[in-house]
């Protein structure tokens, strides 16, 4: 904004919120920026130049604690010069409030990643108050700070709102000095239900009551400065100083052609050069990457800086040297951009909408080849949440990118690596990027000048190779066979229009790099392949159905089947376990077949059991998925060869997004098609006493009766578990409906009033649920009554 408060223009783009902004010695921007993309969802502290160029992570993506918040530097001329304070602090449960910590921001970028070798390993943070406060959800028995606002008066004091540690005892407010032992530890205990919480004499509920203290980190003293009426807090102080007027920060020089367009250029010096934590390295690839001859994906060798924290680093010297075995078994081929997809302002339904999954609705923007020194050079939009992933040959990602990226039109931006938020020169520079191999084409190395990736030379002489491509098509233009070089083999794979028809899609294609489930993968589990067609033997829920028959929950059956796994059973007691979670009993849930948490940044598709099953490759699934998702047996049909190229590339990506229902909201149709009279209320009333009465005492339950039936097959994977709580038991009735216009058809009916149930029980001469029974009757009428025909 101007001077005077107006012309106020956005510069971050994020789907969820950046906040705590202050303007550092330097003219940059601290701030906060919280992650939440799929399951990773915490705040880190972020830079940026006033105009939103050049925005990158300072510290805090991969440390201990959840989010760092209120991020201010300490004075520039004391003793903590180059250090942040920040409030570290669970995302909830804490009432704003946790752990006083320092930031060594100037030496290290991770509490475990020095700048370099001459700083020691381990030093990115600590907490600077004499009695540790708890950082995270529940008790902290010293009481919590919020918002610290450091003193640039020589002093290195801090003004701080704290607040201390009380509880009520029997309804009066006591101080937590006062509890005993046993009190801390069911005050702790995060495995307590609704219940026992309530009736606890103790109670963790005082409203906070923050006062501004002044806190001297040398002296370990706390002077109270200003103490709030009763049922005020005060946060965020400020202390009226005269303080040294920022630098005025460089603007960043914007292509204005770019600008015009509202793009911008993202360049990635080589994807190899990777972190100390490997997340763009071997430990993210399985023996199945392997080309044929190939030992190793990613040679590695010493760093050639001397101040290089890392012991190995890709070694670019032989991987883009096409007469070195290293140029073809290196994994990376593609880039993959996508954009968040944000949804219209006022939109109902969205949880449902967008599925069994933590990630938000995708774009595919396309895709741009990696060259063989790991360098790729891309225009993407301006002003809008990105994300890349690195693609293997076959359209795998190899990685998930846990955070949205961003540029500003017209902003030209380089990256040394992926996941590399290290301190250093770039591992793709100097001796390194200069050195071009004797196996290169002269009309390419020829051309190389100094400094040059092979990304910035390719598209300096073709610019045409800086626009995204719809489509995963490769081709070497670097190996001069002529010279000892062994190119790389081209790699097409397109949704139609390949050179042989048999690998085209024949049902619908994404328009746009918008996948929806229903439209673009479910035909593939119905579409007509003869003895071959996949709903031809997944038609049993008890098994895998890959029917298209709607579920209770308005998705497709076959979806909630891929994306839900079956329920843990207790070896000991043939009974499904349960945690407590937030004071309400949940079903622990083995490993789903298609998996949406992301790990440690993991490619979702390689992590997936339907891939491997798809490839027949073993990639990336854990053990727990393989064990409850085994191989098709012998007799089976080589599940590998079922889907074509363009099937299974469609199938990847859908499942590297993060396995949506819906990616694009306002589609047609534009919510999860539920039945709107199924109400949780209309479920409590009529719906959840028979369920009660008849189902959770016995097998549904969660603790339920120990029995020969329970530990059979269809029992181990039943998927309606009851547990008392109205919402949760609502929601899985729901998944047991799929046509509420013929209420005998759905399970929820049709198994409890069939004998026996459930299959293979032994003694069993009545059904338990009778049809015509009154408990049969009112459940057979709640689900007509959403019926819309």
């Amino acid at each position: 904004m101007t001077a005077n408060g107006v012309n106020i223009q956005q510069i971050s783009f994020n789907q969820s919120h950046d906040r705590n902004p202050v303007v550092r010695p330097n003219g940059d921007i601290l701030f906060s920026r919280w992650e939440h993309v799929g399951d990773r969802n915490r705040f880190a502290i972020f830079r940026t130049k006033p105009d939103g160029t050049d925005m990158f992570v300072l510290y805090g993506a991969h440390s201990p604690g959840n989010s760092f918040l209120h991020p201010r530097d300490m004075d520039p001329a004391g003793a903590y010069s180059g250090f942040l304070t920040s409030s570290l602090m669970s995302l909830s449960g804490t009432h704003e409030g946790g752990s006083l910590m320092l930031v060594d921001a100037a030496n290290y970028s991770e509490y475990n990643t020095p700048a370099n070798r001459n700083v020691q390993a381990l030093g990115g943070q600590a907490q600077i108050t004499a009695q540790s406060l708890n950082d995270g959800r529940g008790l902290s028995r010293y009481g919590r700070v919020t918002s610290p606002f450091p003193l640039w008066d020589g002093t290195d004091r801090v003004l701080v709102g704290y607040r201390p540690c009380e509880v009520t005892r029997d309804g009066d407010v006591v101080s937590c000095a006062t509890l005993s032992s046993a009190e801390i530890a069911r005050l702790n205990d995060e495995e307590r239900t609704e219940a026992e919480v309530a009736a606890d004499p103790v109670q963790d509920n005082v409203p906070p009551s923050y006062a501004i203290y002044m806190y001297d980190p040398s002296k370990q003293t706390w002077l109270n400065v200003a103490a709030p009426p009763s049922g005020f807090m005060y946060t965020d102080p400020v202390a009226l100083q005269q303080r040294p007027e920022p630098n005025a920060a460089d603007p960043t020089n914007v292509d204005p052609t770019l600008a015009a367009q509202n793009l911008a250029l993202i360049e990635v010096r080589s994807v190899y050069d990777t972190d100390g934590l490997d997340r763009m390295g071997t430990s993210m690839l399985a023996a199945a990457d392997l080309p044929s001859g190939c030992t190793t994906a990613i040679e590695k060798t010493a760093p050639t800086d001397p101040l290089d924290t890392r012991n190995l680093v890709a070694d670019l010297l032989r991987i883009k040297d096409p007469a070195d075995p290293a140029y073809n078994c290196a994994p990376a081929r593609f880039v993959r951009a996508v954009r968040a997809v944000a949804p219209q302002a006022n939109m109902m339904g969205m949880r449902e909408a967008i599925g069994e999954t933590d990630f938000e609705p995708q774009q595919i923007l396309g895709y741009a080849p990696v060259e063989p020194d790991g360098s790729f050079k891309l225009q993407v939009p301006a002003d809008t949440p990105l994300a890349l992933a690195i693609v293997d040959a076959k359209g795998r990602g190899i990685q998930t990118h846990l955070n949205w990226i961003q540029v500003r039109p017209g902003e030209r931006r380089t990256c040394d690596g992926c996941h590399s938020p290290r301190r250093g020169a770039a591992l793709n520079s100097g001796s390194i990027v200069n050195t071009l191999a004797t196996a290169l084409l002269p009309s390419m190395s020829g051309a190389h000048q100094s400094g040059e990736t092979m990304a910035s030379l390719r598209t300096r002489l073709d610019p045409t190779a800086l626009s995204l491509g719809a489509d995963m098509v490769y081709t070497d233009v670097w190996a001069d066979t002529s010279r000892g070089g062994v190119a790389r083999a081209p790699i097409t794979v397109r949704y139609t229009g390949n050179t042989n028809p048999a690998d085209d899609l024949a049902t619908a294609v994404p328009v746009n790099g918008i996948i929806n489930y229903a439209e673009h993968i479910q035909p593939l589990w119905t579409r007509n392949r003869g003895g071959n067609t996949c709903t031809g033997c997944h038609n049993d829920p008890a098994k895998l159905s890959l029917q298209g028959t709607t579920s209770g929950t308005g998705r497709l059956l076959s979806y909630d089947e891929l994306l839900i796994g079956d329920p843990v059973i207790d070896a000991g007691t043939g009974l499904p376990v349960t945690r407590i979670e937030d004071g309400v009993p949940v079903i622990v849930r083995g490993a789903a077949v298609v998996e949406t948490m992301s790990g440690n940044a993991g490619g979702l598709a390689r992590m997936s059991r339907l891939t491997e099953i798809l490839f027949g490759e073993e990639l990336m699934a854990g053990a727990a998925a393989r064990t409850a998702h085994p191989n098709p047996p012998g007799t089976a049909p080589n599940h590998a060869t079922i889907l074509n190229a363009a099937e299974r590339r469609l199938v990847t990506e859908w499942m590297d997004l993060g396995g949506q229902y819906f990616n694009d909201l306002t589609s047609s149709p534009s919510v999860v098609n539920v039945a709107a009279a199924l109400t949780q209320a209309s479920f409590e009333a009529q719906v959840q006493p028979v369920l009660r009465a008849s189902c959770s005492a016995g097998c549904h339950q969660p603790g339920g009766n120990a029995g020969a039936s329970q530990t059979t097959p269809s029992y181990a994977r039943n998927r309606f578990i009851l547990t008392g709580d109205p919402g949760g038991d609502y929601n899985v009735t729901l998944t047991m409906i799929s046509d509420t216009c013929n209420a005998a058809a759905n399970y929820l009916l049709s198994r409890p009033s069939t004998v026996p149930h459930p299959a293979g029980a032994a003694g069993q001469s009545a059904a338990v649920l009778p049809v015509g029974s009154a408990g049969y009757t009112a459940i057979a009428n709640w689900i007509t009554s959403g019926c819309t025909p």
